[in-house]
């Protein structure tokens, strides 16, 4: 990258789609790699189109690719004259996957850091309304830069996703003194060599100690006065109930839920008391889809998992896109705090509203995840109110926060059901 820094304080961009005049602030993944200057990126992604994403890149880049496609080879980390393919550890590997969607883009002078919702194929990024968390990091090989929590959160994500060291020690030359309102949060599959050592430090857990630091609330013996209406979008469903909901939800307050216990499995505390509304999208919305279906392979769920008698059926709430007849493929929370609802935070990043990347928790037992994701907890937001039916903007560093979606509240209609793909 040459010239100033675009991105020095962070930012969230939306991505473009096809025939539809984007805003001023949507980006294109050749905006992001700025290839002409790029002399390394380290990729990561759930699924990879590799003609169509290194058609992006100039020949003499070098990339850095982890993905599951590489599930399926014995060694750890296989070079090639301009690619490294990393295969992180896999203690489960029929059932565990990679689903962070993590880009860092090395220049001269400076480091790209890209967190994204979609992955690495054309649709995620043309027919797909996805997002994406953007901050560039002066970079300097003359000097070693403090480390601060934002800087040894990313070292550790890049060494559980056994990428080679020496491509982690680069992290010591960039300056992420600016890195300020921004949390790394990460999940890591359960039975690996590092997981077992840093158990508590991922998928709810985690996102569970940042958000205490931040403004945690203080339990009593009578349990705790929830103060969060909390807003999750996703693109997949897996199997969920109540008990679960329970303990993330006391998650997003700073609270452990081994520290809630009482409150977590009275089962007398009304379901309503979980303000949490998942929101993904009805079979109705994925029909209507001017793209057509193409759209509905990026849209999962099954049938058989929304009629399971503990699935929480009336949590779920439409997604309202931005534009008529889209789909939003993205990966996020916003959460409303206190008495107003106009202050609070957002998640960006890879985790949907499951189980599989927030983790789940069986007593006394270590807990268990089952994806590596990636994604970042945006503090100080401000939610105000707007004219039209957008309802509420969000606002972060005194910017709009730009999400591919309206931040309101719809529950299904009478009618309505998930949108159930083929399997």
């Amino acid at each position: 990258m040459s010239g100033d820094l675009v991105y020095p304080d962070g930012a969230v961009r939306t991505t473009p789609l096809l025939g539809i005049p984007g805003s001023n602030d949507s980006v294109t993944l050749a905006d992001l790699l700025n290839a002409d200057h790029l002399e390394h990126a380290v990729l990561t992604t759930f699924v990879v189109d590799e003609p169509w994403l290194l058609s992006h890149f100039n020949p003499t880049t070098t990339l850095t690719l982890v993905a599951n496609s590489q599930a399926d080879s014995d060694a750890r980390t296989q070079r090639s004259d301009d690619i490294i393919r990393v295969r992180p550890e896999f203690p489960k590997p029929n059932v565990q996957i990679v689903h962070s969607k993590l880009l860092l883009l090395f220049y001269a002078h400076s480091m790209r850091l890209v967190v994204c919702t979609g992955n690495l194929v054309e649709d995620d990024w043309t027919i797909m309304h996805n997002c994406v968390y953007v901050h560039d990091f002066p970079m300097d090989s003359t000097q070693v830069f403090p480390a601060n929590e934002f800087s040894l959160a990313l070292a550790y994500s890049l060494l559980d996703l056994s990428i080679p060291v020496d491509l982690v020690a680069r992290l010591n030359h960039v300056d992420f003194a600016r890195a300020t309102d921004v949390h790394i949060v990460t999940s890591v599959p359960t039975g690996g060599d590092r997981q077992n050592a840093y158990m508590n430090e991922y998928g709810m857990l985690r996102l569970a100690k940042v958000i205490n630091q931040l403004h945690g609330l203080k339990p009593t013996s009578e349990g705790f006065d929830p103060d969060t209406r909390l807003y999750c979008v996703g693109s997949s469903l897996g199997r969920l109930d109540y008990r679960w909901l329970r303990e993330f939800y006391l998650c997003a307050h700073g609270l452990t839920p081994r520290s809630m216990r009482k409150y977590v499995f009275d089962y007398s505390t009304p379901n309503n008391m979980v303000d949490v509304g998942i929101a993904f999208h009805t079979q109705a919305q994925v029909e209507a889809c001017r793209y057509g279906d193409q759209c509905a392979q990026h849209i999962m769920t099954k049938r058989s998992v929304y009629k399971e008698r503990d699935f929480p059926r009336d949590a779920l709430v439409r997604i309202e896109p931005l534009h008529r007849d889209t789909l939003v493929h993205v990966k996020a929370m916003v959460a409303r705090v206190g008495v107003n609802q106009d202050t609070g935070w957002v998640y960006i990043g890879s985790h949907n509203c499951t189980k599989a990347a927030w983790g789940t928790l069986h007593g006394d037992e270590p807990p268990y995840f089952n994806n590596y994701e990636f994604g970042v907890v945006l503090s100080g937001v401000r939610f105000d109110q707007v004219d039209g039916d957008k309802g509420v903007q969000a606002v972060w560093k005194e910017e709009p926060l730009e999400l591919p979606f309206k931040i309101v509240w719809k529950p299904y209609f009478r009618d309505d059901e998930p949108y159930f793909g083929t399997f």
